[in-house]
């Protein structure tokens, strides 16, 4: 069988880069808003090609079906997938060198299309949002080269090209997090976003040069089938260098600390990397790598590590004013839930959830954007009463909260109920704390819509308490990181233009499509087409529905508590002033990193100053002392007199008289 979109995989990546060559070259060329209207388009044909290639791979898929009562894999017969191009790229003499590999299977059909259609929806989006903004085709250039990295990233048959994409989407995130390059803030986030992701990063250095001395190959096939053959203690110990790069790129604690401040950032930017892209990275290197996980038996590390980046952030979640940081905190709070499926050998489940997550997040994402559009704030305290003015926004963003807090039968439901499932069969603790973790997430979330979309404006009560001032956890004052200003008394929230709108509607769509394709009503079809081991969870035993029912009913608990809680006081305080200053200062983790973290690792540095300011300055001044020196003692040899040349030719053959030189 020929397969069309599959042959032609290289155009998926190679479109959005050639958007970005072209913007970024030509963008004197670009009057208006033609530059967002052209990356869109090439968006728009990225993302006509991943659908094709979908089509084709789930053709291609093998399917589970029921027969006797058992599960049995029936494999289609269509020869040729999945699909691999491998173009010799570095060849080393003696050596196999690298290949430029691209591979496609089900999985990588499926994070294709989700990474190419949520980073449309983003593109359309910023056509409206960052009208007016200067360097507006900077922008959209950078849009595209992010994009083409992750796509680069999904596809690779080959880690160091996977590398070498993962270290693209850290430069792209750096300067789209610094957009605003002016403001202290943001150079502060952007700095913070690249020293701890490239801190994290070495462990994918390390651990793939290691793990090339031991299979003797980079290619993602070959590694999965020489995982078996490794030893426990190196597999465990390669397993996880690359799970420390996976916890820096999708903020798992504690190395979260950078994605909060990433809101600097314009909020597409925010969609971008907390939807489709940078941070869903981590979790899919972890899928590609799972064969060395479960040799080195690395899986229950993930497990915990998921379990409390997922309580740990759904707790803060609740205790923000910002829109966009409530949002930030529910983002890593659902990467843990990710890390935790997979820890629980629910790799499916988690597959799953990476693909509901980008778009019911990006959707959340480009809603409080169009929120902040709108009502010219984003503290949700002054937003007043946004269903009454937005309408279409306050529709689209209810479909998203309604997925992330689990609520039937919305995507979150399906996906994060399936991970805590997974968590009860094989870590009863680890499901107690996902339970907490999914009271909170409804919680925080209907607290956020009640107070921006329900009541009226307040003088936001964040801004002015006194453990709020400044910027601590980017160590910065108030003379640098002033408050957002309250919008205009006159200003009356509006709607988003249509183009936004038009994004948060197809995002809205797919934020239920994709939860009922994976859901038990459409035979959990998703989850078939992921991964051949998946039985088990596509499968489930009849307790899975008593399981669906838990979660509805803590997401409901969650809901009615923020009502009982907010909807006729917003503004009463619940907690004692400490708890809710450390809940403020993020338990004052980021600013332990900065006060002893960072001096600790300033030591060596001062150490470097005094020893090159003392030893190699004074050597290197000294050398030049004593040339200058010799240069002066050796001036009088240089007379100009005949009679003194005269007189060292005299003695210079006395001398070799006396040394007995033979003629």
């Amino acid at each position: 069988m020929s397969y069309l979109y599959a042959s032609h995989l290289y155009w998926i990546p190679l479109l959005p880069a050639l958007g970005f060559l072209v913007v970024i070259l030509l963008g004197r060329l670009f009057k208006g808003r033609s530059a967002g209207y052209f990356t869109t388009l090439v968006m728009a044909i990225v993302a006509f090609l991943a659908s094709g290639l979908l089509v084709e791979a789930l053709q291609a898929a093998p399917q589970w079906a029921v027969e006797g009562g058992e599960a049995v894999l029936v494999r289609p017969a269509l020869p040729g997938f999945p699909f691999t191009f491998d173009w010799s790229w570095l060849a080393i003499q003696g050596e196999r060198g690298v290949h430029f590999t691209l591979y496609v299977d089900q999985l990588g059909a499926i994070v294709l299309f989700m990474v190419a259609w949520a980073s449309l929806f983003i593109h359309l989006f910023s056509i409206g949002y960052m009208d007016g903004e200067e360097r507006y085709a900077t922008f959209f250039a950078y849009l595209q080269l992010f994009t083409a990295a992750m796509l680069t990233f999904v596809a690779a048959g080959d880690f160091f090209i996977a590398l070498l994409a993962w270290e693209v989407m850290g430069l792209m995130s750096y300067l789209l997090i610094g957009f605003f390059f002016k403001k202290k803030s943001a150079q502060q986030a952007m700095k913070k976003a690249f020293i701890t992701t490239k801190f994290a990063d070495l462990g994918f250095m390390v651990g793939l040069f290691w793990l090339y001395k031991e299979t003797g190959t980079f290619q993602m096939v070959e590694v999965g089938q020489a995982a078996e053959h490794l030893a426990a203690g190196v597999a465990l110990a390669i397993g996880l260098l690359f799970f420390l790069a996976a916890m820096g790129k999708s903020a798992q604690f504690p190395l979260h600390v950078w994605l909060l401040d990433a809101m600097e950032g314009p909020t597409p930017v925010s969609a971008m990397i907390h939807a489709a892209t940078m941070v869903a990275a981590g979790v899919f290197l972890m899928a590609r790598f799972y064969p060395v996980l479960e040799a080195g038996h690395a899986l229950p590390y993930l497990a915990w590590v998921g379990a409390i980046t997922a309580l740990f952030a759904a707790v803060l979640g609740a205790a923000f004013a910002d829109v966009k940081k409530i949002l930030a905190w529910s983002t890593v709070s659902q990467l843990g839930y990710m890390f935790l499926g997979l820890g629980v050998f629910g790799w499916a489940a988690a597959m799953f959830h990476l693909v509901a997550h980008a778009f019911f997040k990006a959707l959340l994402f480009l809603g409080s954007g169009s929120m902040i559009h709108g009502a010219k704030t984003q503290d949700i305290f002054e937003m007043n009463r946004l269903a009454r003015y937005m309408p279409w926004t306050y529709g689209t963003f209810l479909i998203g909260a309604a997925a992330l807090m689990g609520i039937p039968p919305f995507a979150g439901f399906w996906s994060k109920d399936l991970i805590l499932h997974m968590a009860e069969e094989h870590a009863p603790l680890l499901w107690a704390m996902g339970l907490v973790a999914a009271f909170f997430t409804a919680f925080y979330t209907t607290r956020l819509i009640v107070i921006a979309f329900h009541h009226p404006s307040y003088e936001s009560p964040w801004k002015k308490a006194p453990w709020n001032q400044g910027c601590p956890a980017l160590n910065l004052g108030p003379e640098d990181c002033p408050p957002e200003p309250p919008p205009p008394p006159d200003h009356h929230p509006h709607e988003s233009e249509p183009v936004m709108i038009t994004a948060l509607l197809g995002l809205a769509v797919f934020s239920v499509a994709v939860g009922l394709w994976g859901s038990p009503i459409f035979g959990q079809k998703l989850l078939t087409y992921l991964y051949e081991g998946a039985a088990p969870e596509i499968l489930p035993p009849a307790k899975l529905m008593g399981g669906y029912l838990l979660g509805t009913l803590i997401a409901l608990a969650g809901l009615f508590t923020a009502v009982a809680l907010y909807a006729k006081d917003p503004l009463k305080q619940r907690l004692p002033d400490p708890v809710v200053a450390a809940l403020q200062r993020r338990l004052y983790i980021d600013e332990f990193y900065y006060k002893v973290v960072a001096r600790v690792a300033q030591w060596p540095t001062d150490l470097l100053w005094i020893i090159d300011t003392y030893v190699v300055d004074f050597l290197v001044d000294l050398t030049g002392y004593a040339v200058g020196a010799f240069g002066q003692a050796l001036r009088w040899l240089n007379s100009g007199k005949v009679a003194t040349y005269a007189a060292y030719i005299v003695l210079g053959a006395i001398l070799l008289i006396l040394g007995g030189v033979r003629w």
